[in-house]
């Protein structure tokens, strides 16, 4: 119980510390990437991972490298501190980045953008890998990533969409990342009932299914929309976990013969999604808005360790996010009102 308090505890005080309305009118205000470096080291909870940064020499890159290292840091301290039961739980994080890993790996190698491979990893993640990180840095064709893989379940999950060398374009990706979301997504459901029960059990479970419900009707969305896919081809791109979203409400989805039928169904669902009836949608914007609506709810009213941490997740990626896209906005000159618009607190 000690342990979980502690973490608790930990979690409220890192939420406290995270940017709000005002850091973000003064990060609109600046002009230039050194100037939000200077910010955030300065005036939030970033000052730690900026200490040693030159603001001026400092590059888009490399500071949003900072910042996802400085988050990490902060996350495996609550791992470490987590008793051994609930520890898995945890550790799911972990997983959940080596995932990340090896889909930007599958990107640079169809891409063959392999110069950027050792500077995109995120190396402080190499302690706690199920793989050697800098062996996958340089792989250079799908053999070399399943021999670094070898002694993980990523090597079977990806093995059967192996290309020879040569062949790198033909990859499929997005076979790749559904194979390795689907393994994710069932251990996190497996992970769950062993570890909780109750209440607990079914907050978690809440927290993690409403992530799952949102993304499926996001994909059915954007292949009938930018694909035109065929039923098939949808239902075999979905997860199979229901929470407030059944099998049922998805066919019909499938079923919808154009846009307006599609999103008057999304809408009607059990979250009542305030997506507006366009032509262009960014329905991912709609959806990550309910994730951080919802998990800073849950954030401030939960009881249990282990939801506020899963919520603190959900939250601090959805900092960085406006944090990158505030980045990314300025060094392209986008008028900070349209860069507002994009972000999400």
């Amino acid at each position: 119980m000690a342990r979980a308090n502690a973490i608790a505890a930990k979690v409220r005080s890192l939420h406290g510390e995270q940017l709000d309305e005002r850091d973000y009118a003064e990060l609109l205000g600046r002009r230039n990437v050194p100037e939000i470096a200077a910010y955030l080291k300065n005036e939030t909870h970033y000052k730690y991972a900026l200490r040693d940064v030159r603001e001026n020499n400092v590059h888009r890159g490399q500071l949003e490298d900072l910042l996802r290292k400085d988050v990490f840091r902060e996350v495996i301290k609550l791992y470490r501190y987590a008793d051994r039961k609930e520890a898995a739980y945890y550790h799911l994080y972990i997983e959940e980045n080596e995932i990340k890993v090896i889909l930007e790996t599958l990107r640079m190698m169809i891409s063959g953008r392999y110069d950027d491979a050792i500077i995109q990893l995120p190396l402080f993640l190499k302690e706690f890998a199920s793989f050697d990180l800098m062996k996958i840095g340089a792989v250079r064709c799908f053999d070399d990533m399943l021999d670094v893989l070898a002694k993980t379940p990523y090597a079977l999950l990806l093995a059967p969409y192996r290309q020879p060398k040569g062949e790198d374009n033909d990859i499929s990706y997005t076979a790749c990342e559904h194979a390795l979301m689907k393994h994710y997504y069932t251990k996190v459901m497996r992970t769950i009932d062993k570890i909780a029960k109750g209440k607990l059990q079914r907050d978690l479970r809440e927290l993690h299914g409403l992530d799952i419900d949102l993304k499926n009707m996001e994909i059915i969305y954007r292949l009938k929309h930018y694909y035109h896919a065929s039923g098939d081809v949808i239902r075999d791109s979905l997860y199979p976990f229901f929470t407030h979203v059944n099998s049922g409400q998805l066919e019909e989805m499938i079923a919808a013969h154009d846009d307006r039928s599609l999103l008057k169904l999304i809408r009607s669902t059990w979250y009542h999604l305030d997506i507006p009836d366009e032509a262009e949608v960014d329905i991912g914007w709609y959806m990550d808005a309910l994730r951080f609506q919802t998990s800073k709810r849950r954030l401030y009213y939960a009881q249990q360790a282990s939801v506020m941490f899963g919520a603190y997740i959900v939250l601090q990626r959805t900092e960085l996010a406006n944090v990158t896209r505030v980045i990314e906005g300025i060094r392209y000159q986008v008028p900070a009102e349209r860069i507002k618009s994009m972000l999400i607190y």
